[in-house]
């Protein structure tokens, strides 16, 4: 069995909001701070999985294939860099605590119906 760490971290406050719980990660590196930087490397990237499957750009609900599914791979690709840019402008301008994701309540179950009907 190789050698493992367990790390744990607990913000207090995020975005002026009391967080509920920690974060507990098993990890193989030796230190806390690298332990962290790695596991929110990876959120990113499921977060960003999530908006290009069901979270908005639906590219799931498209059934695609060949090459329009390229062709909205890449454009969603140039949508999200193009979001992301402008949440970095956003952010450097102080401008992040009035955005926000929107909440859209069956946003994919009403477009199925509509496009069904």
């Amino acid at each position: 069995m190789l050698p493992f760490n367990l790390a744990g971290y607990y913000k207090r406050k995020y975005r002026g909001q009391l967080e509920s719980a920690g974060w507990f990660l098993l990890t193989n590196l030796d230190s806390l701070k690298d332990a962290i930087k790695v596991f929110k490397l990876r959120s990113g990237v499921e977060a960003m999985f999530k908006n290009c499957k069901t979270g908005g750009y639906n590219l799931e609900s498209t059934y695609a294939n060949g090459k329009r599914l390229i062709a909205l791979i890449l454009l969603i690709a140039i949508a999200y860099t193009c979001a992301i840019l402008v949440g970095r402008n956003s952010r450097n301008m102080g401008l992040q605590k009035y955005i926000g994701r929107l909440q859209e309540l069956k946003r994919s179950s009403a477009l199925y119906h509509f496009l069904k009907s």
